[in-house]
């Protein structure tokens, strides 16, 4: 009866066996043929940001006094103008969110990263298309970099850039010490396809200009 049992059992891990070793081929094969797709050579992080259902445009108010968003912009909606010069007329809408329908059209904003004004790390992320990020190397360390909010214009100055691998997620640091913009795409820029190499430029505030949009009290 033992036997029985123990030989049931065996045949059973065996079944398994073979269904896990299947399961993985095909989970490996589908994911040769669809990663250049599904990644576009995006980003090392947004990987991390959940696509949800878009809210509706509202205007962002701030505290200057406590240095933070009093109420935060829906998810995919527009909340600021990013304004590059040394690549030209580059004005483009910076929206709340980085799935890639999103970052289609637009900049996106690491959900993660914090926004300008509240004194930590800002993440901007977009495709290396002409009417994004293909000419972000043409930033020079030392040019300014303008983002304009509902409630303020924050200038910031470029004090670095760096190539850095897809995965390497210790170059995007996350942190409240000092207010730091970093915009980021694929690379080599000028190319398509799956790319695990990133193009970062790095940025601190250097001046702001609280406009509308403030807490009142």
């Amino acid at each position: 009866m033992l036997k029985k049992i123990i030989k049931a059992i065996l045949a059973i891990v065996k079944q398994l066996a073979i269904a896990f070793f299947f399961a993985s081929l095909i989970i490996f094969i589908v994911s040769l043929f669809v990663k250049d797709k599904v990644e576009l050579g995006f980003s090392l992080i947004s990987n991390f940001a959940v696509a949800g259902e878009y809210g509706e445009q509202v205007e962002v108010k701030f505290d200057e006094m406590e240095k933070r968003l009093i109420n935060y912009p829906h998810y995919g909606t527009k909340f600021a103008t990013l304004i590059i010069p040394d690549m030209g007329d580059f004005a483009k809408d910076v929206v709340h969110g980085d799935d890639l329908d999103l970052i289609k059209n637009n900049i996106g904003h690491f959900a993660g990263s914090y926004f300008p004004g509240e004194g930590g790390s800002i993440i901007f992320a977009a495709h290396n298309s002409r009417q994004h990020f293909m000419y972000l190397p043409k930033v020079k360390i030392g040019s300014i970099v303008t983002v304009k909010t509902d409630y303020g214009v924050f200038n910031y100055k470029v004090y670095d850039t760096k190539v850095i691998k897809d995965t390497d997620e210790k170059e995007l640091p996350i942190q409240k010490e000092k207010e730091i913009l970093m915009m980021y795409t694929c690379y080599p820029t000028t190319t398509v396809g799956h790319k695990d190499k990133r193009y970062v430029v790095y940025a601190e505030l250097e001046s702001q200009e609280y406009t509308g949009g403030q807490n009142e009290s």
